[in-house]
């Protein structure tokens, strides 16, 4: 055992003489292997591998079906909103105040008094009163009250309308369950000629009274009444800048043609004061028209003419601002609205 330690001393002195020069030649390759690796690195860059992307694969097909559903959920629910907000706009409650009239009130939604009439039911023109409520279509077509027994199709019919159109519009879920009471809004109908008539007799009563009104038996004697002209409509019947207008001015260009409203013999030609150049023609039955500020008169006394033959060219001869013409109806000496009586 003694011999042992003089061995261990022996090593042990050889390390600590070596171990010095260890450490100085490895920290010289040390820094040779940088300089070298990076002279390497410099010369030949390394290559790196892009990574690689999806963007090119198609798409799961459950993902676009998901997306192009909810694109139509969208717009399903705005086209919904925008015809739930044209329908409110489409019919208004018009709340009647003092002052109003059915001729004012027309005047201010740009519509006419017998669609109001008819509309709400209204047995008296004359007779409306501050607080009441009248329903105003604010677009082309007109109202329907749904009564029993009533389908969309016998409804579009009535009016002249298209049914799926009216469907679409008052947003029928159903259009083959309707509820009878409720009202439909027709889009573009047209009201029917039986109760265009009715309206046109609650006008005529209520302006001019029983005893100011055509004696039964006249409707048998009245003409076919037709335009004269074809323009747009300036001054109506009614009273006009404190007085009373008593007949209908239409603008037409000057020298248009004015036919005869309806058959019958020409009297009454010549000049007239504030009428200027004027004729009329006697329809027979107690029936006449009369045709004002006229430029020449193509026809003379006791000539017969026939329905929409020229007469006269339009002119602005007596009290006229501009070329129109002036068209009175007379039945028995009363002038009568002529919008009563001409076709729409």
């Amino acid at each position: 055992m003694s011999n042992f330690y003089p061995i261990i001393r022996h090593w042990l002195n050889v390390c600590k003489r070596a171990f010095p020069a260890c450490l100085n030649h490895i920290a010289v390759a040390a820094v040779l292997a940088a300089v070298v690796g990076t002279g390497i690195l410099f010369l030949f860059p390394p290559v790196v591998q892009a990574a690689v992307t999806v963007e090119g694969l198609p798409r799961p097909a459950y993902l676009e079906q998901l997306e192009n559903y909810s694109a139509e959920i969208v717009r399903l629910r705005e086209e919904r909103l925008r015809r739930e907000e044209a329908l409110a706009k489409a019919l208004l409650r018009y709340e009647i105040k003092r002052g109003d009239t059915l001729t004012k009130i027309a005047a201010l939604f740009r519509t006419d008094i017998e669609s109001i009439i008819s509309w709400n039911k209204i047995s008296n023109p004359h007779l409306i009163f501050p607080g009441q409520y009248l329903d105003i279509l604010t677009i082309k077509g007109t109202l329907h009250k749904i009564n029993k027994g009533d389908t969309i199709y016998s409804i579009a019919a009535l009016y002249k309308a298209d049914a799926r159109s009216i469907a679409a519009f008052n947003l029928l879920d159903d259009p083959a369950q309707l509820k009878a009471g409720e009202t439909l809004i027709i889009p573009g109908g047209v009201m029917p000629l039986e109760e265009r008539k009715a309206v046109q007799a609650t006008l005529l009563a209520s302006r001019y009274g029983e005893r100011n009104a055509p004696p039964a038996g006249s409707e048998a004697t009245r003409p076919s009444f037709r335009w004269p002209v074809q323009g747009r409509i300036t001054s109506r019947f009614g009273p006009r800048n404190g007085s009373y207008h008593y007949g209908l001015d239409i603008a037409v260009p000057l020298g248009s043609y004015v036919g005869a409203a309806a058959p019958g013999v020409v009297f009454g030609t010549g000049f007239r004061q504030g009428y200027g150049l004027v004729l009329m023609i006697n329809h027979g039955g107690g029936w006449s028209t009369l045709y004002a500020h006229n430029s020449q008169l193509l026809v003379e006394d006791n000539d017969r003419v026939s329905a929409g033959q020229p007469v006269a060219l339009v002119g602005a001869s007596g009290n006229a601002t501009g070329p129109h013409l002036h068209l009175e109806i007379i039945y028995n000496g009363r002038k009568l609205d002529p919008l009563l009586y001409l076709p729409r």
